[in-house]
């Protein structure tokens, strides 16, 4: 499974990973070129196990992560990589943040994330 792989996010490619063997682990060291509006998980899949590698955080002029798993948790084959916005394989409720307003759901903050709609700030409450 070692060796250099693409990012896609959508249909387009994001970037890349490289992924190391370390005893018995594995090393994902992924780098993309996002526009930061959207927070974004690394997946990666592999003969149909799924799994989330973590969310992307700003890095050398881009967006980035730099993780290690248990080898047998993908197990061997080759792997693909893909970007999903945080919360989006969930759905959820976008509430637009406003400082001259209260703030409704705060009780439900434990749960959700920050995302960026149309150019607004605000929060996405999970369902």
């Amino acid at each position: 499974m070692e060796g250099n792989y693409a990012v896609y996010f959508g249909s387009g490619q994001a970037g890349k990973v490289q992924v190391l063997r370390q005893g018995l682990y594995l090393r994902f060291i992924c780098r993309c070129r996002l526009s930061g509006d959207v927070i974004c998980r690394l997946i990666a899949r592999v003969n149909g196990k799924q799994e989330n590698l973590g969310v992307l955080v700003p890095m050398d002029d881009g967006f980035g992560l730099d993780t290690r798993i248990p080898a047998k948790r993908l197990g061997e084959g080759e792997p693909e990589f893909q970007l999903i916005p945080k919360g989006g394989e969930t759905g959820g409720t976008f509430v637009p943040l406003s400082p001259e307003e209260p703030f409704a759901y705060i009780e439900r903050l434990k749960d959700a994330f920050l995302a960026r709609q149309n150019g607004q700030l605000g929060v996405v409450i999970p369902p």
